[in-house]
């Protein structure tokens, strides 16, 4: 009796601390988003970025239909509502932040490939993070994307009968923009563990992908507008290359490639482009082809050994 008691009261505190744990997470609103194109239905912006921003697990989505009808009892857009202070208005006192925006950018452009050709669909997306307790916008941002859909020969026109849902695979790339911008603004990859050759990452699958390399960064003192006293940033020295190894649903586990200094719990880590991704992949090489090289012409002393240690040490410096 005594064994089922405690598992009752073992769950009832997991519940909780469940419940408290998710309540520290930011809760979130993702407003109805306007269209400078008429035939355009930016419900899919809506989707799109609240299942980017659920992948995080670092936010906590108020429910679409709530957040409709606060909308409509108030006759108000979320643009209008946040331009006088959102936390005056009822029902929006338990949210944190409000996204909202405009689609400005959407066309197809057929372009010549000389023995082919292909339509390119571009899209534009104007976005706006406000703090509701503040009315400060937190985050703003044009996210655009383009991509090939379809290709043609020379004589043909590539973007004849592409449908609008050319478009979903970049509504779903610039919501996935968006959710890191204000992931990283709010809650940057950190460190939260070192051992040994490896540390450990506070965001997993879902945010992070296997391989992916990031710069690992010291933050110094902040430093302040010495007018406004506004706290403008603070000065980063980079100490490091991590490539993650292994994911997991909320932390991932990365690989030490080369460092400056010793990593710490706490420290940032930088997410870089895929194109900085391939330039580090041929950093990494290079500095330990000069290493190994160095190590070879330096197992007997004299001037080759002299002049492949200093190369060594000019391809492995981290920038």
């Amino acid at each position: 009796m005594i064994a089922k008691i405690l598992k009752v009261l073992a769950g009832t505190l997991l519940a909780c601390s469940t419940v408290f744990a998710a309540s520290n997470k930011p809760i979130v609103g993702v407003g109805q988003f306007e269209s400078s194109f008429n035939d355009y239905d930016t419900r899919n912006i809506q989707t799109a970025i609240e299942t980017a921003l659920s992948k995080t697990g670092k936010f906590t989505l108020m429910e679409r239909g709530r957040m409709d009808q606060l909308l409509a009892e108030q006759s108000l857009s979320v643009e209008g509502m946040v331009g006088d202070g959102a936390s005056a208005y009822g029902g929006f006192a338990g949210v944190d932040y409000l996204i909202y925006g405009r689609v400005t950018q959407l066309g197809l452009e057929a372009k010549n490939l000389l023995i082919m050709s292909e339509c390119e669909a571009k899209f534009g997306l104007d976005i706006r993070v406000v703090d509701v307790t503040t009315g400060e916008i937190r985050l703003s941002e044009n996210i655009s994307e383009k991509d090939g859909v379809n290709t043609a020969d020379s004589e043909s026109d590539p973007c004849r009968g592409i449908t609008i849902s050319a478009f979903d695979n970049l509504t779903a790339n610039a919501s996935r923009n968006l959710a890191e911008k204000l992931t990283q603004s709010l809650f940057p990859v950190k460190i939260a563990k070192v051992s040994g050759d490896q540390v450990y990452l506070n965001y997993g699958a879902g945010f992070l992908g296997a391989d992916e390399v990031l710069k690992v960064v010291t933050l110094g003192e902040g430093f302040e507008d010495p007018d406004t006293g506004e706290i403008l940033g603070a000065e980063e020295e980079l100490v490091g290359l991590v490539q993650v190894k292994t994911l997991k649903p909320s932390f991932s586990i990365a690989e030490i490639i080369m460092q400056n200094a010793p990593l710490s719990e706490g420290d940032v880590a930088n997410r870089i482009s895929k194109k900085a991704q391939k330039n580090m992949s041929k950093f990494v090489k290079n500095c330990g082809k000069a290493q190994e090289k160095a190590q070879n012409a330096c197992k007997k002393e004299g001037s080759k050994c002299d002049k492949a240690e200093a190369a060594a040490e000019s391809a492995c410096v981290l920038e």
